[in-house]
């Protein structure tokens, strides 16, 4: 097997756009080729089912015995087969995915268009690798309901004015989690040293339970991605937005992203200066 320089680090990839990844490597002319030439040279073919097995004896056997048994034989082999098959195409769907990712990383750098630092241009390739903060809007609105707030609340003393004010707090953390997921629906936020990274929760190979844990992660994370925008000053001013609304309408489209990146300004997600990523991949090494 062909060794690659990546033979000593086992990546932990949690996300994946493979959209994205294969747009990439399509605009490159020998992008694709590459990735299968890799696979072909660490992957053994192995195609053989257990089609056709099927037993024949009849000597001393009734007809219908007989044909019991081939039919038997014909449905396991089947079966076995199609089972390999999937798993094996599911197999190699993997082993793509993740090997496309190493030829895009690599065909970026050869043509210098993979950056390692923040203070790039809109547009640019990224690679960040970061301490990080994981935000996911869903489960900090779910997991705050009535319910949750009542139980958690029924350890306390009475009914004092402490676990009323304890009540509205997590009330309305409950409701600031709901307002988050109507600004980034489908989204989990990421923050990393100068960028905050937008990823589509669909892209995860993480289920919401096993997204919780990587809140408490202390490892670096790898983000590569392609910065959309730069935030400036008037990214974060509401008000330079809605006091000129009447004498130019249509400053109106830029309203809801203001409010959306002042809000996140206030919780100390974004800055100036900070960028917005769009993830390709990210994960752990």
């Amino acid at each position: 097997m062909k060794k690659t320089k990546t033979d000593s680090i086992i990546r932990e990839y949690i996300y994946l756009d493979n959209l994205e990844v294969n747009s990439i490597l399509a605009q490159f002319e020998d992008g694709i080729p590459k990735v299968i030439e890799e696979i072909k040279q660490s992957t053994e073919s192995n195609t053989e089912g257990t089609t056709g097995k099927m037993s024949t004896k009849a000597n001393g056997g009734l007809q219908a015995g007989v044909k019991g048994e081939v039919s038997f034989g014909g449905e396991l082999g089947t079966n076995n087969s199609e089972t390999n098959s999937d798993m094996y195409q599911e197999a190699i769907s993997t082993v793509y995915h993740d090997y496309a990712v190493n030829i895009m990383t690599d065909e970026l750098e050869e043509h210098g268009l993979l950056k390692l630092t923040t203070k790039q241009p809109e547009g640019a390739f990224v690679q960040l690798k970061s301490n990080f903060e994981l935000i996911d809007p869903v489960s900090v609105s779910s997991n705050l309901d009535n319910d949750i707030i009542s139980f958690m609340l029924s350890f306390a003393d009475g009914d004092d004015g402490d676990t009323i004010s304890a009540k509205e707090g997590f009330s309305s953390i409950a409701q600031f989690g709901n307002l988050l997921n109507s600004l980034f629906p489908d989204s989990i936020l990421i923050k990393t040293n100068n960028a905050l990274s937008i990823a589509e929760k669909s892209n995860f190979r993480m289920n919401t339970a096993q997204l919780k844990s990587l809140v408490l992660s202390k490892r670096k994370i790898t983000i590569i991605g392609k910065i959309e925008s730069l935030i400036i000053e008037e990214s974060l001013n509401l008000d330079a937005i809605t006091n000129n609304l009447e004498t130019n309408p249509a400053l109106f489209t830029s309203l809801m992203p203001t409010f959306s990146f002042t809000i996140l300004n206030t919780l100390n997600l974004i800055k100036k200066d900070d960028r917005l990523i769009k993830p390709i991949a990210i994960y752990f090494e």
